[in-house]
């Protein structure tokens, strides 16, 4: 089997991590067909460039294509070191954090992410809305639920970053 190349791997991880649509990776697949012929074994760049991207369920069919040929440690890590970055940078809304944290706390067998960070903090906020989800509510109703999340802002940045940490250091 090929190696994949870092940027094969990023974007396979992208795509996984429903960061890149199916739209965006096709486009790349059609971009970079010569490097990615040789970069990946002949049947899986034949897949992708003969794949029907508008198909139904397209997504969960490619993930299958893909899947083989990365290292799911591998992937299970890229994704718990880009989350804990997004949480310390404030790049994503912390309930829809704790959200995304115990559903890989879960994906991973329970014991790579620590159960505060996978689910204790989401346990806590499990009644709050997420962005998508806000023009449901009554406005004054939502700021004074939304107040809860203040109360572990900190918490969970500090835990995010200590966890970080020590992904790091592996």
């Amino acid at each position: 089997m090929n190696k994949l190349t870092e940027t094969t791997k990023q974007i396979f991880f992208q795509l996984l991590n429903l960061d890149l649509s199916v739209k965006d990776f096709e486009q790349w697949v059609y971009k970079y067909s010569d490097i990615l012929e040789t970069d990946l074994q002949a049947e899986l760049h034949f897949d992708l460039i003969s794949f029907d991207y508008n198909q139904r369920g397209s997504f969960s069919k490619i993930k299958e294509k893909i899947k083989p040929y990365i290292d799911n440690d591998e992937f299970n890590i890229w994704r718990a070191k880009k989350l804990l970055t997004d949480i310390i940078e404030q790049k994503i809304d912390l309930v829809e954090a704790t959200r995304k944290l115990r559903e890989l706390y879960f994906d991973t067998g329970e014991s790579f992410i620590p159960v505060k960070l996978g689910i204790g903090y989401e346990s806590e906020l499990d009644d709050l809305p997420i962005p998508s989800e806000y023009h449901q509510w009554d406005s004054q109703m939502l700021k004074e639920k939304l107040k809860k999340v203040d109360l572990y802002k900190d918490k969970i940045v500090h835990d995010a970053k200590q966890f970080l940490s020590a992904l790091n250091k592996v």
